[in-house]
């Protein structure tokens, strides 16, 4: 009894590395300051990632199975679509965060005045991100063999807030 638990929780922590290991590949992935266009920045929002936090809802999938005529095909179909797009929505999430990360740091480092606790507080919230990141994706994990749900708004915030960061290193400085 014991041997098979030990072999069962072996297969599931070798899963659960393999399932992390992209992301951590992408969150530790150098991001060039050549992929952040002006067209880009322009065009970022933090409000594009706000529907991530209902696309696998709980809420969704009970109604449709209270729906006449439900076909349990119809929702592992409509289940195994929306985390195939939720993975895509964190991954370019983890790509943003990065590309506001290195312009805001390429800012800093520009300055002409001392910036040292600011960068020091980029650092900080990058790897505040990063953990945050890591929580979704074992969520993520745990969700598709259908265990608990996935909470996104921690890493939602955490990009708001680096956004946050470069806009105010982006204003005008004060003479």
């Amino acid at each position: 009894m014991i041997l098979e638990f030990e072999i069962a929780l072996t297969a599931l922590s070798g899963l659960m590395v393999a399932g992390i290991t992209p992301v951590l590949y992408r969150l530790f992935k150098t991001t060039s300051l050549d992929d952040v266009t002006p067209e880009w920045l322009e065009s970022f929002s933090v409000d594009r990632y706000r529907p991530m936090a209902g696309l696998l809802s709980n809420e969704d999938f009970a109604f449709l199975s209270r729906q006449p005529g439900f076909d349990p095909s119809l929702y592992k179909k409509l289940r195994r679509e929306r985390l195939s797009i939720f993975n895509q929505y964190l991954r370019r999430l983890i790509l943003d965060f990065n590309k506001l990360h290195v312009t805001a740091r390429f800012l800093v480092a520009r300055s002409s005045i001392d910036q040292s606790e600011l960068a020091a507080k980029l650092i900080r919230l990058q790897w505040a991100f990063r953990v945050e990141v890591l929580k979704v994706q074992l969520r993520f994990l745990l969700c598709r063999i259908g265990v608990g749900a996935v909470q996104v708004q921690a890493v939602i915030v955490r990009l708001e807030q680096m956004s946050d960061q470069l806009s105010a290193l982006s204003l005008p400085q004060a003479a």
